[in-house]
């Protein structure tokens, strides 16, 4: 699955537990900062590590870049982090910061959390990207669940382990987590993304239910697809495949 990437300026937002919510400390309220220059320039940065990394897997160098950019992003954000009390969550934009701090304000077992930018749950993202490239599914999954920890409704890593958990034949595992990329889309994509990541993930649901033997529903995850892309090839070829393995029953 291919970055699309271009010019990048993140806001990192630090943030402390809502005070509306019952089950909260009193007195607190959300704080938004944003960083000063130097600390822009370094998330910016970090951010441009994990794009390179990306590339080199594209060139065909993927253990090069788990050890090389991958490793070293994540590792800066572990050292920066470690013993910091806050829940952090890592996003690509305002819009899923704010998802984010609503959902920890809501949560009674989070008691302050802060929102930083997006490379530090891009970096692991990476490294699981690459092990879904090497068919190293159990070691994807293990650095996709950190990238969801920091960013648990991002599209792009939702879509990621779908498919490895796909790979492993865990049916309903990976319709978990397609269904989630699908419902998050316009939180946490680039508008211009939108609609290719919302066709993956209901490519990814439609695949599942095919395998689960809910073809009606996979049928409706593909008609979904050609309603945001017309003509997409694959949703096509899909539903003529449900019609030879499933019979008529399974077009109503």
């Amino acid at each position: 699955m291919k970055w699309k990437c271009a010019a990048i300026a993140w806001i990192a937002l630090g943030l402390a537990a809502c005070a509306t919510h019952p089950d909260k400390p009193a007195g607190q309220e959300i704080r938004i900062v944003q960083p000063d220059p130097a600390e822009q320039a370094t998330e910016d940065a970090q951010v441009q590590r994990v794009v390179e990394g990306v590339q080199m897997i594209q060139q065909g160098h993927i253990q090069a870049a788990i050890d090389g950019p991958f490793d070293e992003v994540v590792g800066y954000y572990e050292t920066k982090y470690r013993g910091h009390t806050d829940t952090i969550f890592s996003a690509r934009s305002m819009a899923d910061a704010l998802l984010y701090s609503t959902m920890a304000a809501s949560d009674k077992h989070i008691a302050t959390s802060r929102v930083i930018g997006p490379a530090w749950a891009m970096a692991c993202w990476g490294r699981g990207y690459a092990y879904n490239e090497m068919a190293r599914y159990d070691d994807a999954i293990v650095e996709l669940d950190k990238a969801l920890a920091l960013a648990p409704f991002d599209t792009q890593y939702n879509i990621e382990i779908g498919f490895a958990y796909q790979r492993k034949r865990a049916w309903e595992e990976s319709l978990k987590h397609y269904e989630v990329a699908e419902d998050h889309a316009s939180l946490t994509m680039d508008d211009k993304q939108v609609a290719e990541m919302t066709c993956k993930a209901l490519r990814g649901e439609g695949y599942d239910l095919v395998e689960l033997h809910r073809y009606p529903e996979a049928r409706a995850a593909y008609r979904k697809c050609l309603g945001l892309i017309p003509g997409e090839p694959r949703s096509l070829g899909e539903l003529k495949y449900i019609d030879r393995v499933a019979g008529p029953e399974a077009t109503r």
